[in-house]
């Protein structure tokens, strides 16, 4: 992924996150932000301060919202604990449990 597909990604994950503190916007693809999420992981060293600020809002605004993730995808099947977001139906404690283990 190169640098201008994975602004894009950033800016869509942002925008995906905040539609979901609109009650209007529960249907939204949780999975396509939980991947997006990963690919932003995935090329975290290429970011920039200003775009891994924009996340960390982001992963805190879906922290926040974790009732409607674990809603819309309530069984994830994914095993890697660092990615926290697939996790959430657990709680938002998870994303601190991850920053610990890290």
């Amino acid at each position: 992924m190169d640098l201008m597909a994975i602004a894009r990604c950033v800016e869509q994950y942002v925008h995906l996150v905040h539609l979901l503190e609109d009650d209007e916007f529960y249907d939204l693809q949780v999975q396509v932000i939980l991947t997006d999420r990963d690919a932003i992981q995935e090329r975290w060293s290429a970011l920039d301060a200003g775009q891994r600020a924009r996340v960390e809002d982001a992963d805190a605004a879906l922290a926040r919202k974790h009732r409607i993730v674990a809603q819309m995808l309530p069984h994830p099947k994914h095993t890697d604990r660092r990615a926290w977001w697939w996790f959430l139906h657990e709680g938002p404690q998870v994303r601190e449990k991850a920053r610990e283990a890290a």
